[in-house]
């Protein structure tokens, strides 16, 4: 499976990667919201995990410029948001999937082969 990792911080996002690609997936990392948008819209990914709060676009404004052009790309969120507020409007926006920091990898990895 092809996987963007978007993620500003980059202990967390060598973290994600590391993890990943040990789980035998090929992964990509994004570090702003822009970024992530290009990578996005230039390359079919299986799945996006994106943090909410990102320098230049936060991670809502990227999900909803890139749903309506990719509707069948699952999302997962990975944000330190956990009010049920964020999580509503999060999901409400096209988000597959909503899990907070601090997380088990054992779970994220779980959530990932689900999507």
């Amino acid at each position: 499976m092809r996987i963007l990792v978007v993620e500003d911080d980059p202990p967390l996002r060598d973290f994600l990667r590391k993890g990943l690609e040990q789980e035998h997936h090929a992964v990509d990392v994004a570090e702003d919201g822009e970024q992530a948008r290009e990578m996005l819209l230039a390359t079919d990914y299986d799945l996006a995990v994106l943090d909410l709060n990102l320098p230049k676009l936060t991670g809502l404004e990227v999900l909803r410029s890139i749903r309506p052009l990719k509707p069948h790309l699952p999302v997962l969120v990975l944000t330190a948001k956990s009010r049920i507020e964020d999580r509503v409007s999060t999901l409400d926006s096209g988000a597959d999937d909503y899990l907070v920091k601090p997380f088990s990898f054992s779970e994220l990895s779980a959530r990932v082969r689900a999507l």
